[in-house]
């Protein structure tokens, strides 16, 4: 009996000190709100263990930051030439799943924000790609099936279901889950989803290559649950699910373009300068560098600004909403 209340007495003992050395004691004077935190979570056990945030806020580069979490390490604290961005890079290689708190000091007050770790549970070993034995369907989701009416007009989204040849429809990803059957019936192994995220523009925002928002799905198409059922549903059938991931330019009304993250974030000119659209440019070893410039760095349309992927934070903001999206089927 003596020896199970001395092991009891050792393990107590144990827990409370691997909690004080995960947690620093630090006092402050009130929660931190920013407007965008993104990604807006990650996971432990990935192959690479940093992980950079992009903090945007009202001149959030006169803050100081730290980690109150010894387990979780800070290796980059930087500041744009917007004063209302900061981007911070986590090393999480020995952190567990939970909150993080992130300590921002200004002014002798200190102000928490909070980060998400989650545990990893997709496993890449069972994860079956594509092969010459699949049959793909493009799914244009806006003009496939109207299955939830809803949605077919959202307060504070500009267009809402109507006639006209280039607005929006009423299809959403409701309708699509409606006809696995019938795709099943067709012999279809995979389907391709026209971009479902956030697409918010004013006229012509039905085919989904103007984005709004990376990490939200279209409230008009449902919403980013909904878009996990939908993955789920299909895998249960037997059906691989594609995803179409645009990342060359937005939709000027992204919330980016009131308020750039950096100068170099876009492509800017000064006269609109519209893509020639002619890919083989950039394999053509006897192009021009104004040829191949246009190719790549001419907006895609007057409302699609295009994308500047030599500036290294949109660069990683890229890189880890494509590693967001492909775990759909756990957190995304």
């Amino acid at each position: 009996m003596k020896n199970i209340y001395f092991l009891t007495i050792a393990i107590l003992l144990l827990h409370s000190c691997n909690n004080s050395t995960q947690e620093a004691n630090i006092s402050v004077d009130g929660e931190l709100k920013v407007e965008h935190l993104e990604p807006m979570f990650w996971w432990t056990g990935m192959k690479n263990p940093e992980v950079e945030l992009m903090i945007h806020q009202e001149n959030i580069a006169d803050y100081q930051v730290v980690s109150a979490n010894n387990n979780v390490k800070i290796i980059a604290d930087e500041n744009s030439d917007n004063p209302n961005y900061k981007f911070v890079t986590l090393d999480i290689s020995k952190a567990t799943v939970g909150m993080i708190p992130l300590i921002f000091e200004k002014g002798g007050k200190k102000y928490q924000l909070d980060y998400e770790l989650k545990k990893r549970n997709l496993n890449p070993e069972k994860m079956t790609g594509l092969s010459s034995e699949d049959v793909i369907y493009l799914v244009f989701p806006d003009r496939f099936t109207n299955g939830d009416t809803k949605n077919d007009t959202i307060d504070g989204m500009f267009e809402a279901k109507s006639e006209e040849s280039l607005g929006r429809h009423g299809g959403d990803l409701q309708g699509v889950m409606n006809r696995f059957d019938y795709l099943q019936d067709l012999g279809i192994t995979a389907i391709w989803i026209n971009p479902e995220i956030e697409n918010n523009q004013p006229h012509e925002s039905y085919h989904g290559y103007a984005a709004t928002d990376f990490y939200q799905i279209d409230k008009r198409f449902g919403n980013n649950d909904l878009y996990k059922e939908l993955t789920s549903k299909a895998h249960e059938k037997g059906i691989k699910v594609i995803k179409d991931i645009v990342h060359n330019h937005i939709g000027d009304q992204h919330w980016w373009m009131k308020d750039l993250p950096t100068s170099n974030w876009i492509h800017q000119y000064d006269t609109f300068t519209k893509t020639t659209y002619r890919a083989p440019t950039l394999f053509d070893p006897y192009a021009s560098k104004s040829d191949k410039m246009l190719m790549s760095d001419g907006w895609f349309d007057t409302h699609m600004p295009d994308l500047n992927q030599k500036d290294k934070h949109l660069a990683k903001y890229l890189i880890q909403n494509i590693l967001i999206k492909l775990h759909k089927n756990d957190d995304y």
